[in-house]
């Protein structure tokens, strides 16, 4: 099965890309395709997208193709879904 990331402000930056795809073997979750991302990108993603337990920042917007996840990591991912990182953006 395979999931597309986008990444938006600092966290493309962390990650050095826009946008990637992930090949999983079976059935994943949003904290598997976490995990793997920073497997993937290392310490500067993992301080953008985590926590200090390990769990995705709260003020992180996460979207699953159009439908906003408040970071349920247990939430199942399917094949060909598309999930965007989108930090706060501050300014004016």
């Amino acid at each position: 099965m395979k999931v597309k990331v986008e990444y938006a402000a600092q966290v493309k930056r962390a990650a050095g890309v826009s946008s990637e795809e992930f090949e999983f073997t079976g059935p994943c979750t949003l904290g598997e395709l976490l995990d793997r991302i920073v497997e993937r990108h290392g310490d500067a993603i993992r301080e953008v997208l985590l926590d200090q337990e390990g769990c995705l920042q709260p003020s992180m917007l996460v979207f699953v193709g159009e439908d906003q996840v408040r970071g349920d990591q247990a939430r199942p991912l399917q094949d060909g879904d598309v999930v965007t990182f989108l930090p706060p953006i501050s300014g004016g």
